[in-house]
């Protein structure tokens, strides 16, 4: 790259700096959002939230990159438009595929980093994030420490606390055990103390009253008890794992999943083939949205009033190229045979803006756009 690309690639990664951080901390924070109600409850650190913020980020970048990408290829040679670089570049006699250059190696850099994102970074981010997050959720204690809610830890069981410390403390419990439903029983004590240690967990509770209910001979048995033990190890022994989703997974076991299938997978055959396919075709986003905006600016017209149908004209043709991209997914599933409608989108725009600039080219002379302004 000479003088000129450089700087072309320098008016483009700034812009692109900008609009990736702003959106990435737009959807970083819509996703962080619902763990932090997980992470309180759970009477975690801050460093817990520290760890699932960074964890976030890939999945938050894999769809910011190319959107930011492709509104900072807007950005940028719209602004040298309008502070007249572009015509001082084009007066030189460069043809519009030999500016788009800069653009190209842009593209190129961007979906590079797309693949790493998507190959390495996403399965690994995801499936230690899906696993804290369950971790906490299993948290027993945290889980029946919630204050003046109706819990139902397991079927069949609820459970009411009036106040509770992280430590396992409960001042007011009630609880309505209805797993055998000949003989539901319910207490109600003054205090209790929940302590879980490994695969046990047990109430103790004190000061308060027991109702034994027998179905079958129609009584009912009271009991007073100054300290009483309940377990309920069996509700943590209920936990049959979880279940990983198809994006967790490395392309190279969803191209062939069977694998996944033998290993306890949850989800169709097709699914996980059309998981695959869409990871391999996002990456190609990074470079044909760059292409295709720089293409059809470059070769536009030059106006004073700006460009604002053709950069209408652009957005139209990136989101729609982004939406059919994303939708072909829920195609692979119902017709795996189609899989190669994936990288339809990204093929296409990439050909229109191979066609677009090598016909602004093939016009040779001086650019139609410095002529009108000169």
């Amino acid at each position: 790259m000479n003088r000129l690309d450089r700087y072309l690639l320098t008016q483009l990664l700034g812009p692109f700096g900008f609009f990736a951080l702003a959106l990435a901390g737009i959807l970083w924070l819509a996703q962080v959002l619902p763990l932090i109600e997980i992470i309180i409850d759970s009477g975690k650190t801050g460093l817990i939230f520290l760890e699932f913020s960074v964890l976030i980020l890939p999945n938050v970048l894999v769809i910011v990159l190319p959107i930011a990408a492709f509104i900072s290829t807007i950005y940028a040679i719209n602004r040298m438009y309008s502070e007249t670089e572009m015509v001082v570049v084009m007066s030189a006699g460069l043809s519009p595929s030999r500016i788009a250059k800069a653009a190209i190696v842009f593209g190129t850099v961007v979906m590079g980093a797309m693949f790493v994102l998507i190959l390495a970074l996403q399965p690994m981010a995801t499936t230690r994030l899906g696993d804290r997050t369950d971790q906490l959720r299993r948290d027993a204690t945290a889980a029946l420490l919630k204050e003046r809610q109706f819990l139902h830890p397991a079927d069949g069981l609820t459970v009411y606390i009036e106040k509770s410390s992280n430590v396992g403390e409960v001042l007011g419990l009630f609880m309505h055990d209805r797993r055998d439903p000949l003989h539901p029983i319910t207490y109600s004590a003054d205090e209790a103390l929940l302590l879980q240690d490994g695969d046990e967990l047990r109430f103790i509770l004190s000061n308060g009253v027991m109702q034994s209910y027998d179905t079958e001979a129609n009584t009912l048995n009271i009991v007073d008890f100054e300290t009483f033990i309940l377990d309920l190890t069996d509700i943590i022994n209920t936990y049959k794992g979880r279940n990983r989703l198809p994006i967790e997974y490395p392309v190279s076991q969803l191209l062939n999943p069977q694998q996944i299938l033998d290993e306890g997978g949850r989800r169709g055959y097709n699914t996980y083939f059309a998981e695959a396919h869409n990871k391999l075709a996002l990456p190609f986003l990074g470079f044909t949205l760059p292409l295709i905006a720089a293409a059809l600016l470059l070769t536009a017209k030059y106006r004073r009033s700006g460009f604002g149908k053709r950069i209408t004209i652009i957005s139209i043709v990136g989101m729609l190229t982004l939406t059919f991209t994303l939708l072909s997914k829920t195609t692979i599933i119902e017709n795996p045979e189609l899989y190669l409608i994936s990288y339809l989108p990204n093929l296409l725009v990439l050909i229109a803006g191979v066609i677009i600039l090598f016909l602004g080219t093939i016009k040779g002379g001086r650019p139609k756009q410095i002529s009108e302004v000169s």
